[in-house]
């Protein structure tokens, strides 16, 4: 297991800039003597500017600094930049490579999702399955699939959400055990209902991973290169969806096994995802600041940047490590005498206490999505969640049985083509979502999936296979493009405080409309035109959504906020202190603290 506390880098942390620059300028190839140049050049403007702000909040200990949040990601993006400048001859990627992977292990556990939706989809069309445990009942099909969005809701709004209190890693990891246990269970169910409740209880560990994932990498990301980071991670959809229907054909079509065999199969990547999550990926550096946890922080940060030297060692990394002293001043303690540690509650309450502080807090936090200044970026999250969900993931669930419906030859075959159609959408989004405004993207992508819904309502009325496979493939390409970008705004718009909190909400709206798309769905499922047409209207109306966010939603390239600030009063930051916090009045020394704090029942305080 890579261990980031133990990075070289930590050695380094409470030297002074100059020493630093000193080390660097002595282990630098005199080969790469400009590139070098250009980094000391960038390191000296960074350390004179954290001097002249330290100069200036020492002044004023009242004034917060509104540009110290940005810090963190300047630190990475000139990790970045100076591991990119300094690859020689190598390409970014081969210089990259260990951070990359870390990136790429989060896609693996996003691949799950796709497994845990697409595996009813083809258990539903199979037909020993409806035989023996439908019972050619089309309500008891609409209940399994049901069952499997609402533990999504469950999941994502109730533990994925938690991943602002707990931590975003300890979260997903938890998601990912919970899915990979039930979804082997599940293939041991003896009746419908038994295995919809192991469904659910799959769900419940799917909607807690899709929080605290996306939350992770939006802040593991470099500001340049983070929609491309999450549209990677979202991609990975495909590579679960392409798993499963080669899973299928192998397993249900050539080899004629058993539906349970196919389930269990079904539940690899999500047990893949936990064993690299947990070996290879760290905790959030920007969580762990804002808990006060700085030294972990400082790990996490360093330990980021190393990997994206190639060769890992100090002396050919040209950038100076971040100090102790820099995290300090960018994320300071609300107490300047006994900073709050990361879990106070720990070890003064019982297990029940615990859970009853996390819902607590959970209430609060969501609470805090419809303040004024969020709320105008909630409501349209969740509308375009909702009807994307309710046009995708409802037609997904059911894209077998309605090829078998229009007399579609070799089912499986057609699937897998419909799985691989994902990928022009992927490239789409990794190619143009840090070039042009996301709001702009969703809009035409959701536009594009409903139009091509249209062409798949006109080729099942007409029976063209030609017009089905190719409007299906189309529809697919789309909605993942759709999915890469919505993923991406849904993690950055929302500040780290609740950011976490705001993927979960939004989530949980995708799996309300996708719930309710399993029952028309079910219904209109022998009546194809009619069920095509109006996920195609759903679609065009989340479509409109995106124009009421504030400036469209689009923060290409820039820092995510770690506050949500307060739009009559530009310069001060509105922050949530967390209940477990307020309550905890043992580790607070300064006795008047009661004043930092929201009065009322406001979740708010300003720092």
């Amino acid at each position: 297991m890579i261990n980031w506390k133990t990075a070289p880098l930590r050695k380094r942390h409470h030297q002074s800039s100059s020493t630093n620059q000193t080390l660097n300028s002595s282990s630098s190839p005199e080969d790469h003597h400009n590139a070098q140049d250009q980094s000391n050049n960038n390191m000296s403007t960074r350390f004179d500017t954290i001097s002249s702000e330290m100069s200036s909040t020492a002044s004023s200990a009242t004034a917060p600094d509104t540009t110290a949040t940005s810090r963190l990601d300047d630190f990475l993006q000139e990790a970045y930049n100076i591991s990119s400048a300094s690859a020689h001859h190598q390409k970014p990627w081969q210089t990259q490579w260990k951070y990359w992977s870390i990136i790429l292990s989060c896609g693996i556990a996003n691949s799950s999702d796709a497994s845990e939706i697409l595996c009813l989809s083809y258990i539903l069309s199979d037909e020993t399955f409806t035989d023996a445990i439908l019972e050619h009942s089309s309500w008891k099909g609409g209940l399994l699939a049901a069952a499997v969005f609402f533990g999504m809701l469950v999941g994502g709004l109730f533990i994925g959400t938690l991943g602002d209190w707990l931590g975003r890693r300890p979260v997903l990891l938890v998601g990912l055990a919970c899915n990979s246990i039930a979804g082997i269970l599940s293939a041991m169910a003896p009746n419908v209902y038994i295995l919809s409740l192991l469904r659910c209880i799959a769900g419940v560990g799917i909607g807690a991973t899709v929080p605290p994932l996306f939350t992770l990498v939006t802040e593991l990301a470099p500001p340049s290169h983070r929609g491309f980071c999450v549209t990677l991670v979202a991609s990975f959809w495909m590579v679960g969806s392409i798993f499963v229907a080669l899973m299928a054909m192998l397993l249900l079509e050539h080899m004629a096994v058993s539906w349970r065999v196919f389930a269990m199969a079904c539940a690899l990547p999500s047990l893949l995802g936990f064993v690299l999550c947990k070996e290879l990926v760290p905790e959030s550096p920007r969580f762990l600041a804002l808990e006060q946890r700085h030294e972990a922080a400082l790990d996490v940060a360093n330990f980021l940047a190393q990997r994206m030297n190639s060769d890992n060692s100090i002396a050919s990394f040209t950038q100076a490590p971040l100090t102790l002293e820099e995290l300090q001043q960018a994320f300071p303690s609300r107490s300047t005498n006994s900073p709050l540690p990361s879990h106070p509650l720990s070890e003064s309450l019982s297990c029940r206490g615990m859970v009853t502080m996390a819902l607590n807090d959970f209430f609060l936090s969501s609470r805090q999505l419809y303040t004024p200044q969020l709320r105008n970026t909630t409501w349209p999250l969740q509308m375009v969640w909702f009807s994307l969900s309710f046009g995708s993931y409802g037609l997904l669930t059911w894209i077998n049985t309605l090829f078998v419906q229009v007399h579609l030859k070799n089912v499986y075959f057609n699937a897998l083509l419909f799985a691989f159609s994902n990928l022009p959408g992927n490239i789409l989004t990794a190619v143009y979502m840090d070039k042009v405004s996301r709001g702009k993207m969703l809009t035409f992508c959701i536009l594009a999936s409903a139009a091509s819904l249209v062409g798949f309502a006109l080729g099942a009325f007409s029976l063209n296979s030609f017009l089905i496979v190719g409007s299906a493939c189309t529809f697919q390409c789309f909605t993942v493009a759709a999915w890469n970008t919505i993923d991406t705004m849904t993690s950055e718009l929302f500040p780290t405080t609740v950011r976490s909190t705001g993927m979960g909400v939004c989530a949980a709206s995708g799996r309300v409309g996708a719930m309710v798309a399993q029952f028309v769905n079910g219904a209109l499922v022998t009546k194809p035109v009619r069920l095509l047409l109006v996920a195609s209207v759903t679609l065009v109306l989340g479509a409109l959504t995106p124009a009421l966010l504030p400036d469209g939603g689009d923060m290409t390239g820039q820092p995510v906020h770690d506050f949500a600030v307060d739009e009559n009063s530009p310069t001060e930051k509105i922050s949530h202190e967390p209940l477990i916090q307020q309550e905890n009045q043992s580790y607070q020394d300064d006795p008047n603290n009661d004043s930092a704090r929201s009065e009322g029942s406001s979740s708010y305080r300003m720092v």
